[in-house]
């Protein structure tokens, strides 16, 4: 059973493909690496598996965590003798609802998944309020019910890049603990994206998973966590520490560990420092992906006094700088899910199409995030664009 110690060791495991065989083979090194499931959980717990749901779409397409390596992670928990429960809330845009769990959980695969697996489905859509008196900008949470009654809280997560956070993986799926339609509360209250990922920290800190694993066999580059590409890295990570995991996927797509809020957050707070992540297995150089397309929204991670400067420009003229969402009107369907999702009210559909209010906008791009029918275009101003160049 794991300990209080924090282990910043992370397995790196080979997985060229989301054949069954190599998954499952893949994610039972990976866990054995760091220690086998005995560490983590004991047979009879009530387990939540979390996988990153988003919406739920075709695996395919890379949004979700992949079925299979749910599957197997289930599997593998099953076995060990834990109850099983896979479970997210949507995201933001969505009615956390059992009809829209039901249509998410078929889109994605993840109920052939848990089929497969001897798992079961969480179609229980309450929550309650978890008090975190110790935490640094959220004291209490309002969290899933499924993820407050279980005994442990297993993370499965998609490697995809992040138009505001710049990266999503361990640290950041944590935030499906949140209710759907309360999530726009917290992108409200932390407008900046590196406040966002100290509130990352206290949610992590206050549900405390015993393990994570990340489906980094396909990720998503690009203008994630929906409108990227697919990319392949090759590799099944593992490990007990978010912020140790998120570490070494950071360095496999080619962005500073500390660019991202959750873990620059955690090393400031002395919960983990990055220079001692150590790796298990096979050697991360040769699945490193250095030209991984980052979001249209990244500031260059220029190192020493200039990337000071560079972030600096970047924080002072952040609303210049950064692009701008639009509703592109030939695929505006007006299914109002971006007006639902604006933290500040932003949007309003009317006539059957959206139309955003820049002058209130705070460039958290949830609009974009949430449109499944990818009618929310960004672009910048003219003074944005001169910036980025230099910037460039």
């Amino acid at each position: 059973m794991r300990t209080d110690s924090r282990d910043a060791t992370v397995a790196v495991v080979r997985c060229d493909d989301y054949v069954p065989e190599t998954v499952d083979a893949a994610v039972r090194r990976a866990v054995e690496l760091v220690g086998g499931i005995r560490r983590f959980v004991a047979p009879g717990e009530s387990i939540l598996l979390k996988p990153n749901l988003l919406q739920g779409q075709e695996p395919e397409r890379c949004v979700t965590t992949h079925p299979t390596v749910v599957a197997a992670v289930a599997r593998l928990l099953v076995e060990h003798g834990c109850r099983v429960v896979i479970g997210d809330s949507p995201g933001a845009g969505i009615v956390y609802s059992e009809a829209n769990l039901r249509r998410a959980y078929s889109r994605s695969g993840f109920a052939a998944a848990a089929e497969k697996a001897g798992a079961v489905l969480n179609y229980d859509t309450g929550s309650e309020t978890v008090s975190f008196p110790e935490g640094e900008v959220m004291k209490q949470f309002s969290i899933i019910t499924p993820a407050v009654r279980a005994d442990a809280i297993v993370v499965v997560s998609k490697a995809k890049t992040h138009m505001w956070t710049r990266m999503t993986g361990a640290a950041k799926n944590l935030f499906g603990l949140i209710p759907g339609l309360e999530k726009p509360v917290h992108h409200f209250r932390f407008q900046d994206e590196y406040a966002f990922g100290r509130m990352l920290v206290d949610l992590n800190e206050c549900m405390k998973p015993r393990l994570q694993i990340v489906d980094a066999v396909v990720g998503m580059e690009g203008d994630g966590p929906q409108s990227g590409n697919p990319r392949k890295i090759g590799v099944i990570l593992a490990g007990s520490d978010y912020a140790a995991v998120d570490t070494v996927l950071a360095r496999l797509i080619g962005i500073d560990p500390l660019e991202i809020g959750s873990t620059r957050s955690a090393a400031e707070r002395g919960l983990f420092d990055p220079e001692d992540v150590r790796t298990v297995g096979d050697d991360p150089a040769t699945f490193t992906v250095p030209d991984f397309r980052k979001p249209s929204t990244y500031a260059s991670g220029r190192t020493g006094v200039w990337r000071r400067v560079v972030q600096a420009v970047v924080r002072r003229f952040g609303r210049t700088y950064a692009p701008r969402p639009g509703v592109i009107a030939s695929s505006c369907i007006g299914c109002g899910k971006c007006e639902r999702i604006c933290p500040v009210h932003a949007i309003t559909v009317t006539e059957g199409r959206a139309t955003i209010d820049l002058s209130r906008c705070i460039r958290c791009y949830c609009c974009h995030e949430i449109c499944t029918e990818h009618a929310i275009g960004l672009s910048r101003s003219l003074p944005g664009r001169l910036l980025a160049r230099l910037l460039g």
